[in-house]
């Protein structure tokens, strides 16, 4: 047994120990002090549209709202709601014959696809029996009506599994009976989700990643532009003549990151679109998109609303903690101003596909929220719905901020670190607020998006610390 004298002996040393530790230079190099001012003057606004792609295993209005986001995408296309030739004579009718009375269609078959598909799911196409969501599309675009979320639609002939098997033979489009049958099919699902019924769906987009065969389609790049046009004419009719004073969008081409081909639809068929979209699965999303932005100029879509379609990861699980990091990144990225700044984007995906070997979504079974779901929330937060956005200018590697303000002049502060040290930010914010309390949450392996603690600004500044590998938004609210 160690007497007491030892025992004051030893916690004496230990005592010394910490101070020289806490003293010494090198702790005092450890905390990182980064100061960060913020001008008053906005350098542009926030993405405007912050969304996901559809998965397969469920649909659930309560995980949309939580989110944050305000647009999702479905698949749509003749696999899922044209499995078979909806009137079974292959070529007819003819265009002109739908232009005189679009009632020569069988809405028979669309309502009932629509209403009542296939084993009880919008989703009988794309996953095993047991697995998918069980409801109608009907829910899916009448929800996102009600909620004010912005639904945007691909159309296609043939999908990633090559089906229907019957529309292999417009894949791509020859004959004239083609081209019958692909005008019919997007007049259909047009006319069915606005005329017949009126579920706001003014986001087309013809195909997706044409230019990647995994995905279905079987034509060259002209091959794919003709199949625009056809489109274009179909949806155009359809607005003209009972919509006439909607807008709508038609998103292209929507292919793979890296892809050339957006040259050449910007030269060869750029007023069949309006939108530029493009798929970007890059770590880091902004090489590729000042690369689309440096084509778009000189074009009549140099000022078009650009949007990545697809974005996140398909090959790594989102409970990887450096991929979630890694989406607030790039979200405060696509915000930047400039030939970085991003309109509208969809996160693939929200929820898992329901196939064994598929990526896995933002939600898992049961609900199960992963750690890329709240990464991605953390960043909604702070940047949804075209704020005014202000960038200090920090020279720190792996370090990012934003503050941005939202309708109510509330001021959010948001900043990630992606490396191993921590950092203590004093932060001046008081171009934009000078006097308020702020609600600090934390992204971090201990604390998913949560409120963790709360400060005051002191004359505009606010002190606070990012650890390694984490996220912190603070929410100053605006003193009445």
């Amino acid at each position: 047994m160690l007497s007491k004298t030892t025992i004051q002996n030893l916690t004496i040393g230990i005592l010394i120990a910490l101070l020289l530790e806490l003293y010494s230079p090198i702790a005092i190099f450890a905390q990182n002090v980064v100061a960060i001012k913020f001008s008053g003057t906005a350098a542009g606004v926030s993405t405007r549209y912050i969304g996901a792609v559809e998965g397969n295993i469920n649909f659930d209005l309560k995980d949309l709202q939580d989110l944050g986001i305000n647009t999702y995408r479905v698949y749509g296309g003749m696999s899922r709601w044209e499995p078979e030739d909806d009137d079974g004579k292959y070529g007819w009718p003819e265009i002109s014959r739908i232009k005189a009375n679009p009632n020569i269609i069988n809405w028979a078959h669309w309502d009932r696809m629509m209403t009542d598909p296939p084993q009880g799911s919008d989703y009988w196409w794309s996953g095993e029996p047991g697995t998918v969501w069980q409801g109608n599309a009907r829910t899916i675009f009448n929800t996102l009506k009600q909620a004010n979320i912005r639904p945007v639609v691909s159309i296609r002939n043939v999908d990633s599994s090559w089906n229907p098997s019957w529309a292999l033979q417009l894949n791509p489009p020859r004959t004239k009976d083609d081209w019958n049958e692909w005008w019919e099919h997007v007049f259909a699902t047009v006319y069915w989700l606005n005329v017949r019924n009126d579920y706001r769906v003014d986001d087309w987009e013809i195909h997706n990643e044409p230019d990647n065969r995994e995905q279905g389609w079987g034509g060259t790049r002209a091959d794919y532009f003709e199949l625009v046009k056809v489109a274009k004419d179909a949806i155009d009719f359809v607005y003209k003549t009972y919509l006439p004073s909607r807008a709508y969008r038609i998103h292209g081409p929507k292919t793979v990151g890296g892809s050339n081909w957006p040259v050449y639809a910007l030269r060869e068929i750029p007023n069949y679109f309006d939108t530029v979209n493009f798929h970007n699965y890059d770590a880091d999303i902004s090489n590729y998109t000042r690369k689309v932005r440096g084509w778009m100029n000189g074009t009549v879509r140099a000022n078009s609303q650009l949007w990545v379609g697809e974005w996140g990861s398909y090959k790594i699980s989102y409970n990887d903690f450096s991929l979630a990091l890694s989406l607030i990144k790039n979200l405060i990225r696509g915000s930047e101003p400039g030939d970085n700044y991003i309109y509208g984007s969809h996160i693939f995906s929200l929820y898992d596909w329901g196939k064994s070997g598929v990526a896995e979504g933002l939600l898992g079974p049961g609900g199960k929220r992963r750690a890329g779901y709240y990464a991605l929330r953390m960043g909604i937060r702070a940047l949804q719905g075209g704020r005014a956005s202000f960038f200090p200018i920090t020279n720190i590697s792996g370090l990012m901020a934003v503050a941005t303000l939202d309708a109510s002049n509330n001021v959010y502060l948001l900043a990630v670190n992606d490396q191993a040290e921590s950092y203590t930010i004093n932060a001046d914010i008081s171009a934009l607020i000078k006097v308020g309390n702020g609600t600090v949450r934390e992204f971090s392996l201990k604390a998913m998006d949560e409120v963790v603690r709360s400060l005051t600004l002191n004359g505009g500044n606010a002190t606070f610390a990012v650890a390694g590998n984490s996220a912190i938004l603070i929410k100053f609210d605006r003193p009445n």
